[in-house]
């Protein structure tokens, strides 16, 4: 407690009776070994927590003890844990700006008509002040949800083994379709009538992921008197407010109504799973699907996330023990600059336990950083299909989560009476600060590098390819063995082959025929046949040549690699199909896929090249640049590299080759060093392309720049 132990002030306060509220309950609850008691506004939907000290002074106001007599009963045995008059008087007055207590005095009309004016102006302005903030009450829904109880038999344990009934074996299902489920594009999803459907099954999902909340709330016992129509970035969505949750004594109880709205939503997900797999492709199997994409990806990217304030966040608070997280950890972190960036020594941290403060320093900046990535995220999405409401959405986000700080911060700072003494060294810190960023966002060279995806491939000599169309006769050369240049692999027929060469070779006969009938008749006509002939003979030529590239026959020395060599006689193969390989003593290489707006900086800027294989990550090898495509092409070398074979780049659904891509992209060929093990030919790699150095904000403002240039060209 601080000191003095007397106030100056105390005369002013030493005959009020305070009296707490008739309509403020208390809740004993235990955080992390420590008892709290957590009061209950129930008018205005508020609680607040208070240590047990606090709590003592609190329970002394019973309307009848005047503050002489608290402050008497407290004082009977002095010991370190006795308040000061100060600290009373500042309890007193945070009850009070509350409305959590009444004194006996007559009460300043003006000034209650003040207060309530501030505090009507600070609700508003902190749901205007948020994007998905805005929220509209509409009406008690205390008798419905109490009427549904009774409905269904208060019966816990059958609902909750009706859920893993339901839920369960869709999860186990999930993987073997996820494919199928994945292959629906961006474009697709923002289509007109796409949009259409969302925007009416949107509220039907969240009515029951309210209805789950406000069930479970009053299950188990706690009312619920407010539901209303939330705008979510504009959009009305159902809301219920289920705060009084937080009365319950076990904290696995208010995380499970903090879960309920998820759960219920992945309950529904899963029978919508299920429609989805029995209904033929049309409009139900389209409902189907958006269901599901709202009710599962919805609730894991927001609801889930503990990082925006939303159902995971309040699960965290109760699990792990700290109450009002968010807000205690920005007051930490303003304590941390007040105290030790700006030297007011009567800065006072949130009371809070060392486990609290390691949750404070670490949940505040990320947290922060998480809504700007998200939100930017969320504007560039809509921004590829609707780009001004992408825009303003945009502009939102920054000047509510960066701006309006900076101005507040700015302003704390100039006018704030614990600045006024530390002016230097407010103005010195800020400076700085400024200068620092300056430096390091213009001056100072940060790591530069591009990170791509390839296919570890041998060098075209080691591949064996079909140089003909046919059928495998028989197989002369075997897998392992040792092959020299020109030395055959396999033998092919082609039927038609053969009549079209005798088809060729009478038509040549018969030229020549006629050639020599007309030669001491006509010298002209012998002329045209003698052309003709020539025509016929180069054709024939050709069939002949692509009769000897029937026989398959190595182009390099090494060893023979055939994938199943026992399927392949009477198989039909076209020309340029793969047949197998050679294990070569050459060098491997990799074809990587650059990504347009990339492209730039790995052919002007490239210092060196590092990859690394999937099969042995903690090893780097070295990598040489030897060609780049010309122009962008929209054709994978190979379908690993595309999302349906495992990588990363998005190729077009309809392709059932998983080649073709959505976006342009350009291909750089790599060579390895010769001790690469090829074993794993196909496989993975990741390349890392390392250019020079340059200072932040260059990088920031090309990306930019590349950014509306590649996704809104403008």
């Amino acid at each position: 407690m601080s000191r003095p132990l007397l106030a100056e002030g105390w005369y002013r306060m030493r005959h009020l009776r305070p009296r707490v509220r008739s309509h403020v309950r208390f809740h004993r609850h235990a955080y992390r070994g420590e008892v709290w008691h957590v009061i209950e506004d129930r008018l205005g939907g508020k609680h607040q927590r208070f240590n047990p000290h606090a709590y003592r002074i609190i329970d002394l106001m019973d309307g009848v003890r005047t503050m002489d007599d608290i402050w008497a009963v407290l004082t009977a045995e002095l010991s370190d844990e006795t308040p000061t008059q100060n600290d009373v008087l500042q309890l007193l007055a945070s009850l009070h700006a509350a409305d959590l207590v009444q004194v006996d005095v007559t009460p300043d009309t003006a000034e209650l008509l003040q207060r309530r004016s501030k505090q009507v102006r600070r609700k508003w302005f902190s749901r205007l002040g948020n994007p998905v903030g805005l929220r509209i009450p509409l009406f008690d829904p205390d008798r419905l949800l109490q009427a549904l109880l009774r409905l269904s038999g208060r019966r816990g344990a059958v609902i909750a083994m009706i859920w893993m009934v339901v839920v369960l074996p869709a999860l186990l299902l999930l993987p073997a379709h996820w494919h199928a489920l994945s292959a629906t594009t961006r474009d697709q999803i923002l289509a007109a009538d796409n949009l259409l459907m969302l925007a009416v099954l949107f509220p039907l999902v969240k009515i029951v992921h309210e209805l789950g909340h406000g069930l479970v709330c009053r299950y188990f016992g706690a009312e619920v008197h407010e539901t209303g129509v939330m705008l979510l970035l504009g959009y009305p969505v159902p809301y219920v407010d289920a705060s009084n949750s937080v009365a319950f004594t076990s904290k696995w109880r208010r995380a499970l109504v903090a879960a309920a709205g998820m759960l219920a939503e992945l309950f529904v997900a899963a029978l919508a799973f299920y429609a989805w797999l029995l209904l033929e492709p049309g409009t139900a199997r389209g409902v189907a699907f958006n269901i599901v994409l709202l009710a599962s990806v919805t609730t894991v990217v927001f609801n889930a996330n503990p990082l925006l304030r939303f159902d995971g966040y309040y699960m965290l608070m109760d699990l792990i023990e700290v109450p009002n997280l968010s807000g205690r950890a920005n007051r930490y972190w303003q304590y941390l600059a007040e105290r030790f960036a700006f030297g007011v020594r009567g800065a006072q941290p949130p009371q809070s336990t060392s486990g609290e403060r390691r949750w404070f320093v670490l949940y505040a900046p990320v947290s922060y950083v998480y809504r700007l990535f998200i939100s930017f995220t969320i504007a560039l999405f809509v921004a590829s299909q609707f780009f001004l409401i992408g825009v303003m959405i945009a502009l939102w986000t920054l000047g509510q989560s960066v701006l309006w700080p900076l101005l507040k911060a700015a302003r704390a700072l100039i006018t704030g009476p614990q600045f006024a003494a530390q002016t230097g060294r407010v103005q010195g810190v800020v400076l700085a600060a400024l200068a620092l960023a300056g430096v390091l966002l213009f001056a100072v060279p940060a790591p530069r590098n591009t990170l791509a995806t390839g296919v570890l491939w041998l060098p075209e000599q080691s591949i064996v390819r079909a140089q003909s169309a046919g059928f495998v006769r028989r197989l002369i050369a075997y897998p392992g063995a040792q092959l020299k240049p020109g030395q055959p692999v396999l033998e092919m027929t082609d039927p038609s082959l053969a009549a079209r060469i005798r088809v060729q070779q009478a038509r040549a006969d018969e030229l020549r025929v006629q050639y020599d009938a007309q030669w001491g008749v006509s010298q002209s006509k012998a002329l045209q046949l003698e052309q003709q002939l020539g025509t016929e003979l180069a054709a024939l030529a050709r069939l002949h040549d692509e009769s000897r590239r029937l026989m398959l026959k190595a182009s390099a020395e090494g060893t023979l690699l055939l994938q199943t060599p026992e399927d392949l006689p009477g198989r039909y193969l076209r020309q340029g199909d793969v047949v197998g390989y050679l294990r070569t003593q050459g060098a491997s290489i990799v074809r990587v896929v650059v990504m347009q707006d990339e492209v730039d900086a790995v052919r002007l800027d490239t210092r060196s090249v590092q990859i690394r294989m999937v099969q042995d990550t903690s090893r780097i090898w070295p990598a040489a640049q030897v060609r780049t495509t010309p122009s962008a092409v929209r054709q994978l070398p190979s379908a690993v590299l595309g999302t349906k074979g495992g990588g990363t780049v998005a190729v077009d659904p309809r392709d059932d080759k998983g080649l073709s891509t959505l976006e342009s992209l350009f291909e750089i060929e790599l060579t390895l060093p010769t001790e690469v093990p090829s074993d794993f030919i196909g496989s993975h790699v990741t390349v890392r392309f390392e250019h020079s150095p340059e200072p932040i904000a260059w990088r920031l403002g090309r990306g930019i720049r590349r950014l509306f240039l590649s996704k809104f060209s403008t």
